[in-house]
């Protein structure tokens, strides 16, 4: 599907990504992300005070950062957060890891990477965007 859904203010396109079809509210980062680093893992709240999203919750949100941050723990740790209700809808990363998408298979959350174009700066927090995990496209709708 290449042409620009109606209402939309744009499709990042050409990602690689895993997980199931979702839609719902960027939250946006500039910093990289790790669960066990930067998270209160019975919250769900960024609760690392150098994170810019420091005091946010990422529970049913699509959490949008520059890179993931740690190891094989990262699978256990999002798989914890999925159970408790407390896990991001998907994850979207200007690049990943191998460990992270692994983690995040395990934990059934869609996950992106590799897009066209910068997620970090063309999506904003607050905006409804629609992930196509399959097809390797984000539409932002604003």
């Amino acid at each position: 599907m290449s042409e620009i859904p109606k209402n939309s203010q744009g499709v990042l396109r050409n990602g690689k990504g895993i997980g199931g079809n979702v839609r719902g509210p960027a939250l946006v980062s500039q910093d990289g992300f790790g669960v066990r680093y930067d998270l209160d893992p019975d919250s769900g709240v960024i609760s690392n005070p150098e994170h810019d999203l420091y005091g946010q919750s990422i529970g049913g949100q699509i959490l949008v950062c520059t890179s993931p941050k740690g190891g094989v723990a990262a699978s256990w740790a999002l798989a914890n957060l999925k159970d408790h209700g407390i896990a991001p809808l998907a994850m979207i990363f200007r690049r990943t890891s191998p460990i992270f998408v692994q983690g995040a298979l395990f934990a059934e959350i869609p996950i992106m990477h590799n897009l066209e174009g910068d997620p970090c700066t063309l999506i904003r927090t607050g905006d409804d965007i629609e992930l196509f995990p399959r097809e390797g496209r984000v539409v932002i709708y604003r």
